[in-house]
């Protein structure tokens, strides 16, 4: 009975009140396999035995339910959600089914304060404050358990002092987290823009739950740590790493470069229909990044300058400059653009050299070698 009528005072957004054996813990679940759980979770956990309490709170919850999921997905308009699920639930399905690690960190709190992040979760899970949206770098599962944590623990995050997590870009952050070698690694890095490549501070670097994780190993308040040594609340069986991926993107656009220049090099004449599918191709992936920074809310990919190398317009205007006496001209304008583009993206990361290289050389060598007014 005293549990129900405890229930019954959240559920009505009433101030309920933990007892003094509650524990409030910050949950971390080591990243995963799939592109979604790459980057790991961060969760809270809040038990009160006397009021048999076990509730770990997530951020960063969305369900492939909804309707036109993919196309919202796609737009950054995809409603993200807080959700509520036992300690139980929760070791069954990161531990048994994905076999990823948990980690656990008590957190030294007073009972007011206790009482009051309990009280603020409780007030996000009512279904008019329910629903957020997601920002990755700026808001997601990691930052807004950060924030809950810190406002209720005064200065005890001394973020100046944290070099081990400042220093890098969102975007490195990010690739410590992916196989360079990998099609998403790939994919990521042409999305993002120049905002990804602003310098993270600690506090900011926490949108990675391993970050505040450590974050919360270095609190302090009042000389002693914020939280108890982590505990393994599972611990994943140790897994081998996947040997190099010969069909990744490393291999397969290296052999496109060579394919481009081997044609430049050979000849820039008789290669119609070379340039015609390598231009559709990459000015097709060029329409789509202009679409991701211009008609989507992700603002992470804005100002993007691996545009300046697939240029959006390679398609449909290659089917008219290709057989046209202004082909060799345009390739001057796209090998300056492109040159700028490209140098820009690997001061930002390297990897950006095998999607932008073969298109580089291909223009490069039209705008240098090209005589012939009939490319054909």
């Amino acid at each position: 009975m005293k549990k129900l009528l405890f229930l019954l005072l959240v559920s009505f957004g009433l101030q309920a009140q933990l007892s003094p054996q509650a524990e409030v813990s910050l949950i971390t679940i080591a990243p995963g396999k799939d592109l979604y759980s790459v980057f790991g979770h961060s969760s809270i956990w809040i038990q009160d035995p006397a009021n048999g309490i076990d509730r770990v709170y997530s951020y960063g919850t969305f369900d492939f339910d909804t309707e036109y999921f993919y196309w919202k997905f796609l737009k950054g308009t995809l409603p993200y959600t807080i959700s509520v699920n036992s300690m139980q639930t929760i070791l069954d399905y990161y531990g048994s089914v994905e076999h990823r690690t948990v980690n656990m960190q008590v957190l030294h709190l007073s009972l007011s304060e206790k009482n009051l992040i309990f009280n603020r979760l409780e007030t996000n899970l009512l279904p008019e404050n329910r629903e957020y949206s997601y920002k990755f770098f700026y808001d997601n599962c990691a930052t807004r358990i950060r924030d809950q944590v810190e406002a209720v623990s005064g200065k005890a995050y001394a973020w100046d002092a944290y070099k081990q997590i400042q220093g890098k870009s969102y975007r490195d952050w990010m690739n410590v987290y992916l196989n360079a070698n990998s099609w998403e690694a790939l994919g990521m890095n042409l999305a993002l823009g120049v905002p990804a490549n602003v310098t993270a501070s600690a506090s900011q670097s926490c949108y990675l739950p391993d970050n505040f994780f450590e974050a919360t190993r270095l609190a302090r308040r009042g000389g002693q740590p914020i939280a108890d040594e982590p505990l393994a609340l599972y611990q994943a069986p140790a897994s081998t790493e996947a040997g190099f991926d010969w069909f990744g993107p490393f291999t397969l656009l290296t052999l496109l470069s060579l394919i481009a220049l081997f044609f430049s090099w050979k000849s820039p004449r008789g290669t119609y229909a070379f340039d015609v599918v390598l231009y559709t191709v990459y000015g097709l992936l060029g329409l789509f990044l202009f679409f991701l920074a211009v008609g989507t809310d992700h603002i992470v990919m804005g100002w993007n300058p691996a545009s300046l190398v697939l240029f959006p317009l390679q398609f449909p205007l290659v089917f008219w400059f290709a057989k046209n006496p202004a082909w060799k001209r345009y390739n001057q304008v796209m090998a300056l653009l492109a040159c700028v583009g490209f140098f820009w993206c690997l001061t930002e990361s390297w990897t950006l050299v095998f999607p932008l290289l073969p298109i580089l050389i291909r223009t490069i060598s039209l705008a240098v070698r090209l005589k012939a007014v009939n490319n054909g």
